[in-house]
């Protein structure tokens, strides 16, 4: 635990040196230093292709939700039909009868599980393939605004509300989809 604080003292100072590097040069050029911080997460949940990803994913999940309730509802009613069932029943039939119960919950649980890793998966990936995308609508925005340096939001303490570019960036990012 010491060590992560440690590093992490590390790693900011290491950011600072390089921000007063950069502000040397920057200086020494007299070029002015132009930051920008954008919350890429903002991006991702406020922009089209984020929104139309997050729809379709949404759908999917609704859709294979209502498979694995009928699931469940099949289980259930097995259940009641063996419970109505069972005065009149063999013991072997009982026995047959439960298995076959057992099996399909099992199978339920089983396909409800692996919904939802699959599931995840696909989120995971969307959300990669969108941030790809992004990063590449930040660099070259970031190059067309000569921006000296864009950082992520959630690596920022604090930053004044005039270097939050997240709205350009939406921006240029809905217009790039079209």
């Amino acid at each position: 635990m010491r060590f992560h604080g440690y590093w992490r003292a590390i790693a900011l100072a290491l950011v600072w040196l390089v921000l007063l590097g950069w502000t040397t040069l920057a200086l020494a050029s007299q070029a002015p230093i132009r930051i920008g911080v954008v919350d890429v997460q903002n991006v991702l949940n406020q922009s089209q292709k984020g929104i139309a990803t997050k729809q379709k994913l949404d759908q999917d999940r609704a859709a294979r939700q209502r498979e694995l309730d009928a699931r469940q509802q099949e289980v259930m009613k097995l259940q009641s039909d063996f419970e109505k069932q069972a005065p009149l029943l063999s013991e072997q039939a009982k026995r047959d009868k439960s298995e076959i119960i057992q099996r399909k919950r099992r199978d339920a649980v089983r396909m409800a599980e692996d919904a939802n890793r699959d599931f995840e998966k696909r989120v995971r990936d969307a959300e990669m393939d969108i941030t790809r995308e992004i990063m590449t609508v930040i660099q070259e925005y970031g190059k067309d605004q000569a921006f000296t340096l864009i950082l992520e939001r959630s690596t920022v303490f604090f930053n004044a509300p005039t270097t939050d570019i997240t709205a350009e960036v939406i921006k240029r990012f809905d217009a790039k989809q079209r």
